[in-house]
C-alpha cells in the first residue's frame, strides 16, 4: 500500500506504517457507525494500536477524518494515472477518467447508512480541502482533453465554449448521474452513464 502523505495541519509526520493502519480503521469506523458514534478509543482498537499511538501521528478524530479525505484522494490519482495509460478510444479513457473519481472510489461513503452525517462533517471539516481536489481533478480532465486535441484524436470545443466549460459540463453530469434515483448503488448503471457522457464530450470536440 502507499505511504498516506498526511498533508492536513492537524497530522503529525512520522515514517512509521501505523497511520495507514489507522486511517483504514477509521475509514471501518465511520463507515460503519459515524463519524460522532466513533471513537479514538474505538480507532485504536480496530487498528491494534494503542489509543497513544493514535495521538502520535494524530491531533484529534478530526485530523483522522481530514486524513482519509488524503487517503481517497490519492486513489482517485492512482486510478486516473492507470485510466490515463489505459490503451482504447478517446472514449474509454475518459469514460476511465471519470470512473476513476465517481466510480469505486466514492463507493465505501456513499453505501454507508450514516452517508447524510459524513457529508455534513465532510462539509464542516474538509470544504476547502473538497474544493481544491475538485479543482486538482478537473484540470486533470483538462489537461487530458487538450492532449487527444494535440495528437488529432479530437478537435477543439465547439464555438462558444472552452475546454474548461465542457470539464465543468462533465462534472455536473457526472455528480448527478451518480446520485440519480435510477442509478445509485448500480455500478453498472453508472457505468453506462459515465460511458454516455464521455461519448458525449467526445463527439461535441470531433473534428
Amino acid at each position: 500500500m502507499k505511504k498516506i502523505q498526511k498533508k492536513n495541519a492537524g497530522a503529525k509526520e512520522s515514517s512509521s506504517p501505523k497511520p495507514n493502519a489507522i486511517v483504514l480503521a477509521a475509514l471501518d469506523l465511520f463507515t460503519r457507525y459515524g463519524y460522532r458514534k466513533t471513537s479514538i478509543d474505538d480507532i485504536a482498537l480496530a487498528a491494534q494500536v494503542a489509543k497513544r499511538t493514535v495521538y502520535l501521528h494524530f491531533e484529534n478524530k478530526a485530523a483522522v477524518f481530514l486524513a482519509i479525505l488524503e487517503y481517497l484522494g490519492d486513489q482517485v490519482r492512482q486510478r486516473c494515472a492507470a485510466a490515463e495509460r489505459a490503451g482504447g478510444t478517446a472514449v474509454d479513457r475518459l469514460s476511465g477518467l471519470l470512473g476513476a473519481c465517481f466510480g469505486s472510489g466514492r463507493e465505501r461513503f456513499s453505501k454507508s447508512e450514516h452517508m447524510p452525517e459524513l457529508e455534513e462533517t465532510f462539509s464542516k471539516l474538509a470544504q476547502a480541502r473538497i474544493g481544491d481536489l475538485n479543482t486538482e481533478y478537473e484540470a486533470r480532465l483538462a489537461k487530458f482533453l487538450r492532449s487527444l486535441e494535440k495528437t488529432g484524436e479530437i478537435g477543439g470545443p465547439p464555438q462558444g465554449l472552452t475546454v474548461e466549460q465542457i470539464v465543468h459540463i462533465l462534472m455536473r453530469a457526472a455528480q448527478g448521474a451518480k446520485y440519480g434515483a435510477k442509478v445509485q448503488g448500480d455500478r453498472k448503471a453508472l457505468k453506462r452513464r459515465l460511458r454516455e457522457l464521455a461519448t458525449l464530450a467526445i463527439a461535441a470536440m470531433k473534428k
